[in-house]
């Protein structure tokens, strides 16, 4: 048994349940309005303003190719470090929920299966079964092409 332990924070879009490297995690906010960006990907909202810094705000479901939702005062952002090509940048992820803070023991996590992943398994590090639940753990580098990152950067730029 390994004794890396690393701890994730975990969320929900629709019935799936997500972690990512608290690490790459800088903080969790409620939902505040989006100003809109016209011309851009569709899971590119727009961005928000906190406390004087512009962040571009991502929404996960449309990334993932699930429907839409309105938000509401339950949606959370959760603002996090993407490493790009040259600089470091952060965004916020439009998700569902927020669940928990959990340590996983890094020799539970398995490798993603291709079959049944379809598109998500490029954006995945691994899998792990936390309780009832299968938890996908995401690789939040991978999450956005360097293409859309050169969008975002020209996008929120241009405010």
């Amino acid at each position: 048994m390994s004794d890396i332990r690393n701890k994730y924070l975990i969320f929900s879009i629709e019935d799936e349940h997500y972690a990512i490297p608290i690490t790459k995690v800088q903080e969790v906010i409620r939902y505040v309005p989006i100003t809109s960006l016209h011309e851009t990907s569709n899971f590119l909202k727009g961005v928000i303003n906190l406390r004087g810094r512009i962040i571009p705000v991502v929404d996960m479901r449309l990334k993932f190719g699930l429907q839409e939702k309105e938000y509401t005062d339950r949606t959370v952002f959760i603002i996090v470090e993407i490493l790009g090509a040259k600089d470091l940048y952060h965004i916020g992820l439009a998700v569902d929920s927020v669940r928990d803070v959990v340590e996983i023991d890094q020799d539970k996590i398995e490798k993603t299966p291709e079959v049944g992943f379809k598109f998500k398994s490029k954006y995945l590090y691994g899998i792990v079964q936390l309780g009832e639940s299968m938890v996908m753990i995401l690789n939040l580098d991978s999450l956005l092409t360097t293409d859309e990152v050169v969008e975002i950067k020209e996008n929120v730029g241009n405010i």
